[in-house]
């Protein structure tokens, strides 16, 4: 009989429980939500600004790349391994940033270096420049393990 009580009163309580989950969920008036409204503008602003974002952060990692790379280029132990090359198309021709000194291993990793610099066609000054890094007694040397160009 006790049983009989105990699941007569669990029927009760259960019955009340989806009484009351029903009317909660059965409510006249439906629940507001606010949400933004975005237009296509908005939109295209918000791709826009991660576009240029992304492509700051190309930029930067290029960049970080590019000065890793001349680092590297210029790394020596001893004078032997260090060489003067061209840095623009014309040489000396530009002047003193015309050139510059550079391990001898690395002249590959450096005409990329220099290639992805340049681009088009470059018009040469006709007189050669008559600067120190020009100078017939220029030549490279490693001091502080870089390659620099002494005269």
């Amino acid at each position: 009989m006790i049983q009989k009580i105990k699941g007569l009163f669990l029927l009760l309580c259960t019955a009340g429980v989806l009484v009351l989950a029903a009317s909660f969920f059965s409510r006249a008036k439906p629940i507001e939500a606010q949400m933004p409204l975005l237009t296509v503008q908005m939109v295209q602003e918000n791709q826009a600004q991660l576009k240029s974002a992304e492509e700051q952060r190309q930029h930067a990692a290029a960049a970080r790349k590019r000065a890793e790379m001349e680092v590297r280029v210029r790394q020596c132990t001893a004078d032997e391994q260090c060489i003067i090359v061209d840095r623009d198309p014309c040489g000396c021709l530009k002047g003193p940033e015309g050139v510059t000194a550079i391990n001898s291993s690395m002249t590959l990793e450096f005409s990329q270096l220099v290639q992805a610099e340049t681009s088009g066609s470059t018009v040469c000054p006709s007189v050669g420049s008559t600067e120190k890094e020009c100078s017939a007694t220029a030549r490279a040397v490693c001091r502080q393990n870089a390659c620099t160009i002494v005269y």
